[in-house]
């Protein structure tokens, strides 16, 4: 079924960005294509150097077409060149913003309708203040021009670099925008599989009655990746793998993994959940940082971001515990690297064997590629032997599964486009994660834990195979074969 939307104007600052020109684009045509969008939607692109709406429509159809996907429709791109508006101003003067908000009352007044306005930040975090309370202050925050409909507030990650930068990143858009308002994006939790996450736990007896520590012996979560940061440099010197994928997208996964049952599906009751499970998780202490963390920094790196001492890592691997009754003593196993073996982000749980045994069985939710849950069991193999051989069951979404599957940024702009803020980050959040993640980040800088080095297109340094067997477990992604799907077929 799909989503009935009203018509908005998206407003993207950073609209000749790379994140423009690789997501919001081609997710806009996607979602266009689709018939998602109300014919009376339209996009308004800030830019700071100009670019024409034909430029930005070459834009969409290179990545679309580049994107594997068939020849662009031509009745598509004829309604983008229409609906997009592209606005050449400095963003640092208030002057451009009244001039903003008449093309934007401009709009409406040609189409006789109050529609609702987001405001897409894809652009440096460095700039969020500029834009944000200029926006308040020009009276951008306050909805349509008749007050009938709502502003929103769309800002990427990194949401600061540490919980006091966090708090203050928190504060200034706070000083403009209500909470809200304000939609913290984090493409992960907008994937089709980590929707899913939270049905497949509450909806299904089997495992939700064995979602435990009387029955789950390790969880790990693995965001691995193929790519260097050649194309990152400069970002990945001053973030590294813990502050990047660790803080955000993997401690949103593991809160969706462990939290309790909401007392709803709202987005409230979700929130308060995961907020909840995350004030609860532990940060190994001083003593445990050599034996519950350590870092790693691909050979190469050096000389892809010109820093011949850099001490930043691109792999982080962290066993994390969790001070509540479901999951004490339970290892939290996450890990993240560049330049990697495979490109792969899953979600493993491990059921404890009571009877002392190697067979264990495992249950993996793969997120990306080739999305889909896989149950790892141990059966007869057929014939007169009693031996004892492997078997899957396997639920592949690309097999299975008829319907749509909306891309993660088809998905954040849909549910921003209708105020669903269930996939969004909140506030506390945010913060939570950041009180995990900082005594971390301190251990590091002060060289406490050693910067492991690791072979490029590897699964990591030696050290991260050491950190999960003195933890009772072992990384499976390089063992388990989750639906692999004949993409030529």
């Amino acid at each position: 079924m799909k989503p009935d939307l009203a018509p908005g104007i998206l407003t993207i600052f950073g609209i000749t960005g790379d994140l423009a020109r690789q997501k919001l684009l081609p997710a806009l045509y996607d979602l266009a294509h689709d018939g998602l969008l109300p014919t009376d939607s339209k996009i308004v692109g800030i830019t700071r150097s100009g670019i024409s709406v034909d430029e930005i429509i070459e834009r969409i159809v290179e990545q679309v077409e580049d994107g594997g996907r068939n020849e662009c429709d031509n009745k598509i791109i004829d309604w983008l060149r229409q609906a997009i508006t592209i606005v050449t101003m400095q963003q640092d003067k208030d002057s451009e913003y009244d001039r903003l908000k008449s093309v934007l009352d401009g709009i409406e007044d040609d189409l006789s309708v109050c529609m609702n306005r987001l405001f897409y930040l894809a652009i440096p975090t460095s700039a969020f203040e500029t834009v944000t309370t200029r926006l308040g202050s020009q009276g951008l925050n306050n909805g349509c021009q008749h007050g009938k409909m709502e502003s929103r507030l769309l800002v990427e990650k990194p949401l600061g670099s540490d919980e006091t930068s966090a708090n203050e990143l928190i504060d200034i858009l706070r000083s403009a925008f209500d909470e809200q308002q304000i939609y913290r994006i984090d493409h992960y939790l907008a994937k089709e599989t980590v929707q899913n996450l939270l049905a497949f736990r509450f909806e299904n007896p089997l495992f939700s009655s064995s979602w435990d520590n009387h029955h789950v012996a390790q969880i790990m979560i693995t965001a691995a990746e193929t790519n260097d940061v050649s194309d990152r440099a400069t970002f990945y010197e001053q973030t590294g793998a813990l502050r990047d994928v660790v803080q955000s997208h993997l401690l949103q996964l593991l809160s969706l993994v462990t939290m309790e049952r909401p007392d709803s599906l709202s987005a409230e009751d979700i929130h308060q959940a995961k907020t909840e499970l995350l004030k609860q998780i532990q940060t190994p202490t001083p003593e445990q940082m050599t034996t519950r963390t350590m870092r790693g920094q691909y050979d190469g790196y050096r000389l892809d971001v010109d820093n011949p001492d850099s001490q930043v890592e691109t792999y982080a691997g962290l066993v994390l515990s969790a001070d509540n009754d479901r999951w004490r003593d339970v290892p939290l196993l996450l890990r993240t690297g560049k330049d990697m073996a495979e490109k792969v982000t899953e979600i493993t749980l491990v059921y404890r064997d009571n009877a002392h045994t190697d067979n264990r069985n495992s249950l993996t939710i793969r997120i990306q590629p080739d999305e889909g849950i896989v149950l790892d069991l141990r059966i007869k193999k057929p014939g007169y032997s009693s031996d004892i051989e492997p078997v899957q069951m396997s639920f592949c979404y690309g097999e299975v599964m008829d319907g749509p599957h909306p891309d993660a940024y088809e998905r954040v702009l849909v549910d921003a486009l209708r105020g669903d803020k269930t996939l969004f980050a909140t506030s506390e959040e945010v913060l939570a994660s950041w009180r995990i993640i900082d005594p971390i980040v301190a251990a590091w800088a002060d060289d406490e834990v050693p910067l492991e080095p690791y072979d490029p297109g590897s699964w990591g340094p030696a050290a991260a195979q050491s950190l999960a067997e003195e933890n009772g477990g072992d990384w499976l992604t390089a063992k388990l074969r989750v639906c692999e799907i004949d993409h030529n077929h």
